[in-house]
């Protein structure tokens, strides 16, 4: 599968590259533990892309009852993906044409972002 001229192989060796070199990934494919500081910060609420049009709301809906911006703020997510395809098996898609190295190197780089936001890791590698 591929975005633009880059597919995701290429894109998961990238950051594997990147990572196992000792180089700064970009802020966007850093471990999201070493940005949020989830340990040391008490989140009250931590939304996740498979549910981003209902929490998106539900912040919305927090801050308009704070008197944050007004009730008719809303979002414009627009899922490009197919609505009866579940976002795990488009992930699962994607996982499937990597090299087993380069799982096990993925789950190793985002191990703890996976157990502390609740993601399961084991279906792509059960000795990761």
């Amino acid at each position: 599968m591929s975005v633009g001229n880059i597919t995701f192989g290429e894109f998961a060796q990238y950051v594997v590259d990147t990572w196992t070199s000792g180089e700064l990934l970009n802020e966007h494919w850093i471990p999201q533990n070493q940005v949020c500081n989830p340990c040391y910060i008490h989140f009250d609420f931590i939304g996740r892309f498979e549910n981003l049009d209902n929490d998106a709301r539900h912040v919305l809906a927090k801050l308009t009852a704070s008197g944050g911006p007004g009730s008719n703020t809303t979002f414009p997510f627009q899922h490009s993906f197919d609505k009866n395809v579940r976002l795990s098996q488009i992930v699962r898609s994607f996982y499937a044409n990597l090299s087993r190295n380069t799982v096990q190197n993925l789950i190793r780089i985002y191990k703890l972002d996976y157990q502390l936001f609740g993601y399961d890791y084991r279906w792509a590698c059960h000795d990761c």
